[in-house]
């Protein structure tokens, strides 16, 4: 999967981003066994019946759109700040709070865009 996100992504972040979620499912993996019992076979077939491809398409899809909207915000919240501390507070957390909004407002565009093509 390493392998189709640098296909996908290509260029040199490809690492970071693949880094992340592959040493999470390794470790969700060891603990499945260790404290479950589960053995490493048992988790990849679990595994690969939970989780298709689509699962990584629109999550692809969706993080640029993401980013792009915490971006956006953040840079105009930043450039709308005073010359104190207590401003640079409270356009952070007047950042912060329109970012969670938007995303959560595009997570659910892209949900009723995904329901309509029938991802």
């Amino acid at each position: 999967s390493s392998l189709l996100l640098f296909l996908v992504v290509g260029g040199e972040l490809t690492a970071p981003v693949c880094l992340g979620p592959l040493a999470s499912l390794y470790g969700v993996g060891l603990m499945s066994w260790h404290y479950g019992g589960m053995s490493p076979a048992i988790f990849i077939a679990r595994l690969h019946d939970a989780v298709s491809v689509t699962h990584f398409e629109v999550g692809i899809i969706k993080a640029p759109f993401m980013a792009l909207v915490i971006g956006l915000v953040a840079a105009v919240e930043g450039l709308s700040v005073k010359g104190s501390a207590e401003s640079l507070g409270q356009q952070t957390t007047a950042s912060v709070v329109k970012s969670i909004f938007l995303v959560i407002v595009l997570d659910g565009l892209f949900a009723v865009f995904f329901a309509s093509i029938g991802m």
